[in-house]
């Protein structure tokens, strides 16, 4: 685990018998989250793309106000996975994806939204394990880029 202000790096395994959650929801990882929320950086994305066995998460904060587009939950396009997940297929874009119902805004955003979830206890370890099935279903090599649409979601690196 490294940390540099607004990068910060930590091993995961997604295959664990939680999933990552308690990565996810470690200090480490709770203390990097606030501290740059506290900085005004709402957006935590990867700066690298991941895969969704054993892996390292290459995170960065930064400051996002606005996006490119602002659709509904109905009309994301892609196929229910349940009441907070859809993913590919869909009906826009060429790369695999999936979404999230977590809305980013100006004070919380990308996979910010997530770890914020967990910490909050709003995403047990038992739904953050439907999240990984569909995440590993769905994607081999992920990237969190999250400053095109408003929602979480998180998408296939393509080569």
């Amino acid at each position: 685990m490294t940390q540099k202000r607004n990068y910060f790096t930590i091993d995961i395994d997604w295959d664990s018998d939680d999933a990552g959650y308690s990565v996810l929801k470690s200090k480490k990882m709770v203390n990097y989250l606030l501290k740059n929320l506290a900085r005004g950086n709402n957006m935590i994305q990867t700066y690298k793309p991941f895969t969704v066995h054993k892996t390292t998460l290459y995170l960065r904060a930064k400051r996002v106000k606005s996006w490119v587009d602002y659709p509904e939950w109905d009309k994301i396009g892609c196929k229910p996975d349940n009441e907070w997940i859809q993913s590919t297929p869909c009906t826009i874009g060429q790369n695999r994806k999936m979404f999230v119902k977590y809305k980013s805004n100006e004070h919380v955003a990308g996979f910010a939204i997530y770890l914020l979830m967990i910490m909050s206890g709003e995403i047990s370890v038992e739904k953050h394990k439907q999240f990984v099935a569909v995440m590993q279903r769905t994607m081999d090599h992920v990237i969190i880029h999250n400053e095109d649409v408003d929602w979480l979601h998180l998408k296939q690196k393509l080569n």
